[in-house]
């Protein structure tokens, strides 16, 4: 018979040992893994429709593009009663000359290198569910070219201002231009803000100043950049063919 010494000198029994080679805190452990964290949001106004005309317009990565106005749906903002998808602000803006863009407008448009032919609600509208800072169920509208990509408790947003643009340049031509080119006047108001606050920046020589008048070169269309401008770009040595990279 083994005395208790030498079961001491045997190492433990059948009966004392582990269940698992996994360490306990790892057993232990039944909170949520990453990939399960609800997504983090900030509530807002809720659904809109995008309404544009033919007389507000700007230039941004060198195209043309109408400068969107949201009609919210929220009841109780201009006009709005509930249920109504926001007529009551359409109708405002319709009376002002804007004219509506349909929610089912362009399904074939792109969007992070797919389309809309399957949204949901709209083809220009996203909406995102999750909770909010307090942990109750919350839910943000988006446009379609914005999404969130959640890394932890950090949500950050991309955005496809490419297919975005697109599809709004598409939209400036088939509705509220009627499939008509932009005329004369149009590219003068669009572009003139820009080119304005290029001969303004040349008066000054400062850096900052050149990267001001980089940066609105950028977006002016390379069409529509005058001569005055092409100088002013000369002088300051700035290369056009650098700004839309």
């Amino acid at each position: 018979m083994a005395t208790r010494a030498n079961q001491s000198k045997q190492g433990p029994s059948s009966t004392d040992a582990p269940s698992s080679s996994v360490p306990a805190f790892a057993r232990g452990s039944s909170g949520p893994s990453l990939g399960s964290v609800p997504l983090r949001l900030r509530g807002g106004r809720g659904p809109w429709t995008w309404m544009i005309s033919q007389a507000k317009l700007g230039c941004r990565n060198g195209q043309i593009v109408p400068l969107v106005i949201p009609a919210w749906h929220a009841p109780g903002i201009s006009g709005n009663i509930r249920g109504d998808r926001g007529s009551g602000f359409v109708g405002q803006l319709k009376s002002q000359g804007y004219a509506e863009i349909p929610h089912g407008f362009a399904a074939d448009s792109a969007c992070f290198d797919a389309d809309r032919t399957t949204a949901e609600h709209s083809t220009y509208l996203a909406m995102w569910s999750g909770i909010d800072i307090d942990g109750r169920p919350a839910t943000r509208w988006t446009d379609a070219w914005e999404r969130p990509v959640q890394l932890g408790h950090i949500v950050q947003w991309e955005r496809d201002e490419v297919g975005r643009d697109a599809f709004l340049v598409r939209a400036l031509a088939e509705i509220a231009n009627g499939g008509a080119a932009l005329s004369a006047a149009q590219i003068r108001l669009a572009t003139k803000p820009l080119i304005d606050r290029i001969h303004s920046e040349a008066n000054r020589a400062s850096e900052r100043s050149r990267l001001l008048i980089m940066q609105c070169a950028r977006h002016l269309p390379a069409a529509h950049i005058p001569a005055s401008v092409r100088q002013i770009l000369t002088r300051q040595e700035i290369d056009l063919s650098t700004l839309a990279q």
